[in-house]
């Protein structure tokens, strides 16, 4: 009685993740695999799991397992992939508060600091503003109490 043997032809596929703006992108290359044979999971730590098995012949199997990082500004459960021409294309939306571009930060950070800057020149000159009426309104008075009593008298009326 003969025993047919199978040996894995275990290989280490190659991966490329792209980041975008709004997600991340990891391409991986399985040429002559189907859509039936390959398995992708995700485990509550985060952890990414590909693996695949694909028959070679009548006695030899081809097969790999690749484990990834998922990363941690992902929408883990909102995760896709897709198998096209040999290269399963793996989509990872980044959550919403990651949206935001550094450049997008920093003009943010820009207008809120000019925000600032224009409320203290407004506080300021606010500020002056009462300065100068109250030098004024001193100098104002100094005039009128500094003549002689009885035109004060006859023109101020005390109350």
């Amino acid at each position: 009685m003969e025993t047919k043997l199978q040996l894995p032809a275990d290989f280490e596929p190659y991966c490329r993740w792209r980041r975008e703006e709004h997600q991340y992108v990891l391409k991986v290359h399985l040429k002559g695999f189907k859509k039936d044979q390959i398995r992708v999971f995700v485990n509550d730590q985060g952890k990414l799991r590909i693996s695949g098995k694909r028959p070679i012949d009548e006695q030899n199997v081809e097969s790999f397992s690749k484990r990834i990082e998922v990363p941690k500004d992902c929408k883990r459960g909102r995760i896709k992939a897709k198998l096209s021409n040999g290269i399963l294309r793996l989509t990872m939306p980044k959550k919403t508060h990651s949206h935001v571009t550094r450049n997008q930060a920093a003009a943010t950070a820009g207008r809120k600091t000019l925000k600032l800057v224009v409320g203290a020149v407004a506080a300021v000159v606010a500020v002056a503003a009462a300065a100068v009426e109250a030098y004024v309104a001193y100098k104002y008075r100094q005039c009128f109490f500094n003549v002689d009593e009885t035109w004060r008298s006859s023109r101020i009326q005390y109350f």
